[in-house]
């Protein structure tokens, strides 16, 4: 049996990871196995390659989003993570930023919160991981 997707969300608001995680996880083909509120533990995780896709919030506590961007960006994305950025910072210079580094998806938090799920789990049958059964 296939494994699930295994996800990471890089998000310092608590509430907003504990939304992500209850649908996320309510898909059955995903699961959040990682979290960090900054960077440098997001890029940590990242690094050890457990990770097949990580939500990037650009503001966090200590960093942002746009140095786990770039750290993928400059390391060739080894693990092919999916990245998938979220954000209330969409700004077109964001998005043209965090596309310029290489982000799969540039999405805004208050209007395109429910379109993280549908783009993991496509991404899971990229993969060869069934979303589970209706």
């Amino acid at each position: 049996m296939p494994r699930p997707l295994n996800v990471m969300l890089i998000e310092d608001s608590a509430e907003i990871r504990v939304a992500l995680v209850q649908g996320i996880e309510a898909s059955g083909a995903l699961t959040v196995n990682a979290a960090a509120a900054n960077s440098s533990d997001a890029i940590r995780i990242i690094d050890s390659g457990d990770i097949d896709a990580a939500i990037i919030d650009l503001h966090l506590k200590g960093g942002s989003g746009l140095m786990v961007l770039t750290h993928l960006q400059q390391t060739g994305n080894p693990h092919r993570v999916l990245r998938i950025v979220l954000t209330n910072h969409t700004a077109p210079a964001f998005r043209r930023s965090c596309m310029n580094l290489g982000a799969d998806h540039f999405l805004d938090k208050s209007l395109e919160f429910d379109r993280v799920i549908e783009l993991l789990e496509e991404h899971a049958l990229q993969r060869n991981i069934p979303p589970a059964a209706a």
